[in-house]
């Protein structure tokens, strides 16, 4: 099978995508039927439509695509390493959740619990000593927070660091682990779940209150030296995990050519015991911009992907955006162009590495929690949680290539199902921008053209000239038109 990945290229300033594309074909395994997502992520019925997906746009007019603008948080950083069993969080592969029973921000951190080089050498040290991969050995920790900004790590008294079980250590284990909380499952002894991969032997983990842990060993599935990203599927009723392979192609002169290159494979099951082979779905372009991670979500009828972009010249990771319609076919949003960027200022919290989390989606935000390093991927480095946000389907969105009176720009959807007897829009405005929507049917035929949205907006009713009810198109095919000066676009949606 292979998969193509269209590209919007950074270099055009991430330009109309059906002008700015480019291919990358990775030939993979072969997907079997019980791969294959069903339609529901992949039909145009659903009732929320985001911009970034291409499927859906016919064409455009002075018009491109760009990521969203995310702001990081005030506060940051958030948590760093300031506990004995804390000597190295490296790369923090961390999951936060809001726990909605017990209000609580919770968040379940893989690290270093212990590592030599880092322990025996003090920080005021390490300008004058080199740094090496010295033996260390991997844990989870455990943080709560109230505001999501404050965070405290409660002493469990469950595992032994040292002789004492004061700390907030809930598992050892190496490095890469992820932990979710499955609302949807009967037992509650395994309303929690974690799992880490490996081509020897895959480890999964279930728990009642994500604190105390029952271990299962299974048999081996892909490499899993990375953040792992696991979530309960509930299009497919099934578990989704995303993975790391190694081509291993030798590639002489880089750090770890010795296993080739970074790919994400994908490996999916119905209980979290039984999991299907791991097949190869997504790659860098190209050795030296490799994909270090890939974090998955659902959202608005397709797949996002936080994508960890690993820079082996720059020795620094930002993260990127991507997007599939199954999980399995994925295509960048304006490549090159970070969503999480690294920090300008040399030595600040994120300056060198970025690891993201599954964002939370909230009311009037998305927030991005995220694992900082203030310096390069191999060597000494401060790492950090930290936390950023995006407005309510954010990620992407279309604004114009020229702006001016004069200028406006124009997107035309292909035909969707009006579902619902109400649209509503999502969009940022400048002062004096407006959007203003044409619906147009099968055969382009004008049937109405909204009343001007004249500020920034998130799901707002489209309103109409009187005599025009959008209820009577409730069940019909129809196309937009998205018309808009000085504003930027990201999603639709039928809502009553």
């Amino acid at each position: 099978m292979q998969i193509m990945i269209a590209a919007c290229s950074a270099k055009a300033s991430c330009g109309v995508l059906i002008a700015a594309m480019a291919a990358i074909t990775l030939v993979v395994g072969r997907a079997t039927a019980q791969e294959r997502p069903r339609a529901g992520r992949t039909d145009t019925k659903r009732n929320r439509y985001l911009l970034l997906d291409s499927r859906i746009i016919e064409s455009s007019h002075n018009a491109k695509l760009t990521v969203g603008a995310v702001r990081k948080d005030k506060h940051n950083p958030l948590m760093k390493e300031d506990r004995p069993w804390e000597p190295y969080y490296s790369n923090l592969y961390g999951k936060v959740v809001y726990d909605e029973q017990d209000k609580l921000f919770k968040c379940w951190y893989s690290i270093f619990i212990e590592s030599r080089l880092e322990s025996d050498t003090p920080r005021a040290k390490r300008a004058w000593a080199k740094w090496t991969e010295s033996p260390r050995a991997g844990g989870v920790c455990y943080a709560t927070s109230k505001d999501g900004i404050h965070w405290e790590k409660p002493n469990l008294g469950v595992i032994d660091f040292q002789g004492s079980k004061q700390n907030n250590i809930v598992l050892r284990a190496p490095h890469g682990v992820t932990v979710i909380k499955d609302p949807h499952e009967a037992n509650p002894q395994k309303r929690y779940k974690a799992i880490l991969p490996s081509r020897a032997a895959t480890k999964v983990w279930f728990s009642p209150d994500g604190i105390h842990w029952k271990l299962h060993k299974l048999p081996g599935l892909d490499y899993g030296d990375t953040h792992n990203c696991v979530f309960r599927d509930s299009a497919l009723k099934k578990y989704v995990l995303f993975t790391r392979r190694w081509t291993r192609k030798p590639i002489p002169g880089k750090r770890y050519g010795r296993y080739g290159y970074r790919q994400v494979s994908r490996s999916e099951s119905p209980d979290f015991l039984n999991w299907s082979k791991a097949r190869v779905v997504f790659e860098g372009p190209s050795v030296d911009r490799q994909i270090h991670d890939l974090i998955v979500f659902p959202h608005a009828g397709v797949y996002l992907g936080l994508v960890g972009l690993f820079d082996l010249e720059a020795d620094r990771q930002h993260v990127e955006l991507a997007w599939s319609p199954d999980g399995i076919q994925w295509h960048w949003v304006c490549q090159g162009a970070p969503l999480i960027a690294n920090s300008p200022h040399v030595g600040d919290y994120d300056w060198g590495c970025i690891f993201a989390t599954t964002p939370i989606f909230q009311k009037d935000r998305v927030l991005l929690y995220y694992g900082g390093s203030a310096n390069r991927f191999f060597g000494w480095r401060d790492s950090f949680l930290c936390r950023a946000s995006l407005r309510p389907d954010g990620f992407a969105g279309y604004e114009q290539v020229e702006g001016g009176s004069n200028k406006t720009a124009t997107i035309t959807t292909k035909p969707v199902r009006a579902v619902t007897g109400s649209l509503r829009l999502s969009a940022d405005l400048a002062a004096a921008g407006y959007v203003r929507v044409t619906i147009l049917d099968k055969e382009n035929r004008e049937l109405a053209q909204s009343e001007r949205i004249a500020r920034t907006v998130t799901d707002a009713e489209v309103r109409w000239p009187k005599g025009f009810s959008f209820e009577k198109l409730k069940g019909d095919e129809i196309r937009l038109r998205f018309e808009l000066r000085d504003a930027k676009v990201y999603s639709f949606s039928f809502d009553d």
